[in-house]
């Protein structure tokens, strides 16, 4: 609801069928983590953008091309701690194949075509 681009689909490798979801969001993190220091090596090497980069980046109203501040290095295990508590706090919901999880420890089980769904919640104002 309110979103004017679909959902971005994104493989995520995972090892085994069989998980919980705090294993799931535990490989989550990381993997995004490591993707995101990754980003942040190249930044300050010229960068240029694409035809379909700069609409994708117009469409959210964010386009940016130059180097930012570096943040703090973060963790896996910080950055992990963070999300399982923001979890449990009702900051977002999780949902595979359509399915909500809410306990972070019964067994999940994935399909090569699963699909997983992260979505965060936001407070109205005046709500």
């Amino acid at each position: 609801m309110g979103r004017r681009t679909p959902f971005e689909r994104r493989p995520i490798p995972l090892t085994g069928d069989t998980h919980t979801l705090e294993s799931l969001l535990t490989a989550l993190v990381e993997h995004e983590l490591a993707a995101y220091h990754e980003r942040q090596a190249g930044v300050g090497v010229l960068r240029v953008l694409t035809e379909r980069e700069l609409e994708d980046a117009a469409l959210t109203g964010r386009v940016a091309v130059g180097p930012q501040d570096r943040a703090a290095t973060v963790t896996p295990d910080e950055a992990t701690r963070t999300a399982l508590t923001a979890f449990r706090d009702g900051l977002y919901y999780v949902f595979l194949d359509d399915e909500q999880l809410t306990d972070l420890t019964a067994p999940v089980t994935l399909r090569p075509d699963s699909t997983l769904l992260l979505l965060r919640l936001t407070a109205l104002a005046g709500g």
